[in-house]
């Protein structure tokens, strides 16, 4: 039904549901830990608002993505994913607040929570410069590497640190070894996809 109203109605409400969960700070202060890990409710409210976010952006595709003269649909793709990243730190914080404990994303608790938030980002990361490479999506790529060198600073910085010498210089090669499999992905794609637009130009 192309009705530009029930656009805008849908996407008011997308942006409600988004709001209500990622800057309402009493979803973290008002529960305690649920007790069980990832299959929580956490997973189906977040989930399911993201996965939404992230539909409506493809169901918007044109000629339909212009709502009252504007493109939404990189707003949505947007918010679908930092509710997803949001999921992502939650479901670590609670894995990791005591039992019966207020909820607390705590960014400096102990090593295997400080390992596996880092763990979780580099995963997401990977994930969204994978879709950028698919989909030659030029934002979601600068976002994967944005949030790739986040999460590599705070390893370098914060997490490696805590360990002993011999543990934190083979980490430091791990680490290393890494970035150069990274660089070395990432000119590749990039050397393939300059190739592949030269002869569209030409």
């Amino acid at each position: 039904m192309p009705e530009p109203n029930l656009q805008l109605v849908g996407l008011g409400l997308l942006v409600v549901a988004f709001t209500r969960l990622a800057l309402n700070p009493w979803v973290i202060t008002a529960y305690g830990r649920t007790g069980t890990p990832i299959w929580n409710w956490y997973l189906y409210a977040y989930g399911i608002v993201s996965a939404c976010l992230l539909l409506g952006g493809w169901l918007l595709a044109p000629p339909r993505h212009q709502v009252r003269g504007g493109d939404v649909r990189p707003l949505l793709f947007s918010l679908g994913t930092l509710l997803a990243f949001a999921l992502v730190n939650i479901e670590i914080a609670d894995s990791f607040s005591p039992p019966g404990a207020q909820l607390t994303l705590n960014f400096s608790g102990n090593f295997a929570q400080d390992m596996t938030y880092s763990l979780a980002w580099a995963v997401f990361a990977f994930v969204l410069l994978a879709i950028g490479f698919k989909l030659r999506n030029t934002a979601t790529r600068y976002a994967g590497m944005g949030l790739l060198v986040i999460t590599l600073i705070k390893l370098f910085l914060h997490d490696l640190w805590r360990l002993g010498g011999l543990y934190r210089i083979g980490s430091l090669v791990g680490l290393a070894v890494v970035l150069i499999v990274v660089s070395f992905i990432y000119q590749r794609f990039l050397s393939s996809e300059a190739m592949r637009e030269k002869p569209a130009a030409s």
